[in-house]
């Protein structure tokens, strides 16, 4: 497989013609690096990193210098890639509560029509198919489940995972085909695999980034003759201004991102150094391939620029919701033209790259260039985009609440997040230390912030959580009645306090009656929430309830949940009733939604060698 790999990214960069044979257009291969900078890449200019698949490729083809993302937020910013819009117009403006709408235009099907099979393979729940970027791909691989690492309880799966599932539907696309192939590793917790671990101890997130770009190297090793684009959707901040991750705030450490074109007919060697847009990479593959672009697009075609033509920097927006949704501060909305930058805020921000590449002198709005920009951007905010709001917000805001996405906390919609991002990094740390199973280490910090702001709900179930791990299941309960009071119909509120009670059970058994009034009222709120079926299960188990347990799980399917761990738990009792074969099926239906299951595989392994009960 390696030499193979080898061979092809070899015959790729040197431009071979496409797999499917002479007078045929390429397959199109676009490759997202979820939560990448740039900077962090060998061949922008990084020191000690290890991309040399990334690095070859933009040495054989074109690497643009200043490409800018228009959120630092995955749906965001796929939807801008895949649409060629701004989020104000595409109206997904958010990961946990906004859907793409139907009628927004999108690569994969302009594609479609023109003959091309279609392909995605996503890596995380945030790109799951609910979003709305599924439209005009004929398969559409989210099956994510399958890469929770130990001690952290958050939902991707590795790129060497994603890479299987590619290779497995690989011989049964039709070329020519458009392949979308997207990566999360480098997101927060940073956890490289051997040898990455090692090889870059003390610097995970560069870990993280050298095994996505080998899974890149022997992906592309399966492709030769692609036409290829690498495109980050958005950076990490990594502690500066403050923040840890991405989201909240809009500054090149995550706004500037990776953008490389490579494959038969694009030059080769080319440096690009004007500013472009993620909105930019629909309408340039639709030129490139000589199909129509939807006239209402925002971005502008790279060809130009891809063959040394003059090119007029047309400004690009970007925006994050992410502090008014979470944490109810003020949004922020901004504007990047040549190198100047314009930040609307509470107190607003202006910066010149040119001189500040790590803005940090605010210049505020005394240019009178800075001041028009400032002025565009607020008559541009006041015009609303009527975003869908997710009718299964709920269930996919607890998928989404370990990646730091969820939405539902109250404070001061006024507040600059510059002012907020203190609370926040406290926060986010107590979360870490949740996560690393050091929950004790969060609870104090965490009363610390809600003293300073009680209405934040995520600071409030994060306490929970800390409380529930450190074994004070009292307490837990106490801190999700105080949220209860504040956010009577949140079924995320319920599911946490169903989860105390069943907690402090063991101490008061009487607990156990009203665990279960709780779960099912975070199901009823949610009736898709599989994580409570799963829960309320266990509960009704723990006290040989099988029956009623084997009801609860029934109702998931009803409600069509399709879940890998449901799915295991029916098999379960399933084979405690003595029904061989309908555990066999559920089973099967386990691998079927997660194939990585090692203990469900050896389960059926196990079964079907052993003579039993077949009704």
């Amino acid at each position: 497989m390696a030499f193979r790999a080898c061979i092809g990214l070899l015959l790729l960069l040197l431009g071979a013609p496409p797999a499917q044979g002479e007078g045929h257009p390429p397959n199109v291969v676009l490759i997202t690096l979820d939560t990448t900078r740039a900077d962090h890449l060998g061949c922008y200019g990084a020191e000690g990193v290890k991309t040399p698949n990334l690095d070859t490729l933009a040495r054989n083809g074109v690497r643009f210098e200043r490409a800018q993302s228009p959120a630092p937020l995955t749906v965001p910013a796929h939807a801008s890639l895949m649409s060629g819009l701004v989020p104000r117009r595409h109206g997904a403006r958010d990961n946990a509560l906004h859907l793409l709408p139907s009628d927004v235009p999108l690569l994969a099907e302009s594609l479609s029509r023109a003959g091309y099979d279609t392909a995605a393979f996503v890596s995380s729940v945030v790109l799951d198919r609910r979003v709305g970027l599924a439209r005009g791909f004929r398969i559409y691989d989210d099956r994510v489940r399958v890469g929770r690492r130990e001690a952290f309880n958050y939902e991707e799966r590795a790129a060497s995972q994603t890479n299987a599932a590619v290779f497995e539907h690989l011989p049964k696309l039709k070329p020519p085909f458009f392949l979308w192939v997207h990566y999360f590793d480098p997101h927060l917790p940073y956890v490289p695999p051997p040898p990455y671990d090692a090889q870059f101890r003390g610097r995970p997130y560069d870990g993280e980034i050298a095994f996505m770009d080998a899974a890149i190297g022997r992906l592309l090793g399966e492709l030769p003759g692609s036409l290829v684009v690498i495109a980050g959707d958005h950076g990490e901040s990594l502690g500066e201004h403050g923040e840890a991750s991405h989201g909240v705030f809009l500054y090149q450490s995550t706004q500037r991102v990776p953008l490389i074109v490579n494959g038969p007919g694009i030059p080769v060697g080319r440096v690009v150094g004007e500013r472009v847009g993620l909105v930019d990479v629909m309408p340039t593959l639709l030129d490139l391939l000589k199909i129509e672009t939807p006239k209402e697009v925002d971005g502008k075609s790279l060809v130009p620029l891809l063959r040394n033509k003059k090119w007029k920097d047309p400004g690009y927006e970007m925006e994050t919701l992410f502090p008014a949704l979470a944490y109810d501060w003020a949004p922020l909305r901004g504007l990047v033209r040549g190198d100047l930058v314009t930040i609307d805020a509470p107190r607003p921000e202006v910066y010149d790259l040119s001189t500040d590449p790590a803005q940090e002198k605010n210049l505020g709005t005394v240019r009178p260039r800075a001041r028009r920009m400032l002025e565009s951007l607020r008559r541009e905010g006041a015009t609303k985009t009527e975003a869908k709001q997710d009718s299964l917000s709920a269930e996919r805001r607890m998928r989404l609440a370990s990646l730091g996405y969820a939405s539902g906390a109250s404070g001061d919609a006024s507040l600059d997040p510059k002012d907020g991002i203190v609370l926040l990094g406290v926060l986010e740390k107590s979360r870490e230390a949740i996560q690393r199973r050091r929950p004790q280490d969060a609870i104090e910090p965490l009363r610390g912030v809600l003293e300073e702001n009680p209405g934040n709900l995520q600071a409030r179930l994060a306490l929970v959580s800390a409380l529930l791990g450190a074994g004070q299941p009292a307490a837990a309960v106490s801190a999700a009645r105080d949220a209860l009071t504040r956010h009577a119909d949140d079924d995320l509120v319920h599911f946490n306090l169903a989860n105390a009670l069943a907690a402090e059970s063991a101490h008061r058994p009487e607990a156990l009656g009203e665990a279960g009034e709780h779960y099912e009222t975070t199901l009823r709120l949610n009736p898709r929430r599989a994580d409570a079926y799963l829960n309320f299960a266990s509960l009704l188990v723990s006290t040989n309830r099988h029956e009623a347990a084997r009801s609860v799980l029934e109702r998931a399917g009803d409600a069509g949940v399709a879940d890998p761990d449901i799915s295991a738990e029916r098999g379960v009792l399933e084979l405690m009733r003595g029904r061989k074969e309908a555990a066999i099926a559920h089973f099967k239906e386990a691998l079927r939604l997660n194939p990585f299951a090692a203990d469900v595989t050896e389960a059926l392994r196990r079964l079907k060698a052993t003579p039993g009960d077949t009704h």
